[in-house]
């Protein structure tokens, strides 16, 4: 299509190919992305000679790829629900379907870490939404591998979760303006940096959404 645009339009100089790179955790495989780049390139050179025209300045956005280690997202585990002799469930104080709504819609993997209780025994659990929709959840059904997570067994005892690699799509889909499935809100929004000494920093970006905030996004103020 840019070659023969470019026959048509000769000021035409760039191209933009979208983007699509997969990120490290979005398939149980390596990529091999220095192959893949250079075969992008060469086939755009390639067929930019057999139409005698010049190669074009190429843009591209790998969104995934480029931006997606920028963002976690941690979830407290609010209580323990015994759905049968085999399944344990994980009940977070959020919702799957709010905060990662690429693990609903598209069955995307994250990496998924304990923050806390590291060399507490574990034990296979699944882990389920705050709402009462029955697709609010993450397990092993959608996703290639059992979950394992910190045994847990008091409601007094505290445990977080970290889902990491999350920050190419999910803020931009979910946030403060996007998806309000049973009204929950969007967390809140902290930013970690390194200070000129290398100490981590912490600022709060944005509290936790409030009820007026929701009520303005969907129309009612």
């Amino acid at each position: 299509m840019y070659c023969e645009l470019k026959a048509i339009c000769p000021e035409l100089d760039s191209l933009n190919i979208g983007g699509g790179l997969p990120n490290k955790t979005s398939l149980a495989q390596d990529f091999d992305y220095e192959y893949m780049v250079e075969e992008i390139i060469n086939q755009i050179k390639v067929t930019c000679n057999s139409y005698g025209v010049p190669e074009p300045d190429i843009f591209t956005e790998f969104g995934s790829f480029t931006v997606g280690e920028s963002g976690a997202t941690i979830f407290k585990i609010l209580d323990i629900k015994q759905q049968n002799d085999r399944e344990k469930w994980y009940m977070i104080d959020n919702s799957f379907m709010t905060c990662l709504p690429d693990t609903w819609g598209l069955n995307q993997r994250f990496i998924l870490l304990p923050v806390n209780k590291w060399n507490d025994e574990y034990q296979r659990v699944f882990l389920g939404g705050l709402t009462c929709d029955s697709q609010d959840f993450y397990n092993a059904d959608y996703h290639a591998n059992a979950i394992f997570l910190p045994t847990i067994r008091s409601r007094r005892e505290n445990l977080y979760i970290g889902f990491f690699h999350t920050g190419a799509y999910q803020e931009a889909i979910s946030g403060y303006g996007g998806i309000k499935h049973c009204l929950m809100p969007s967390p809140k929004h902290i930013l970690i940096d390194r200070d000129k000494e290398g100490n981590l920093v912490t600022s709060i970006f944005a509290e936790e959404q409030s009820a007026e905030s929701m009520l303005k996004t969907l129309g009612y103020k």
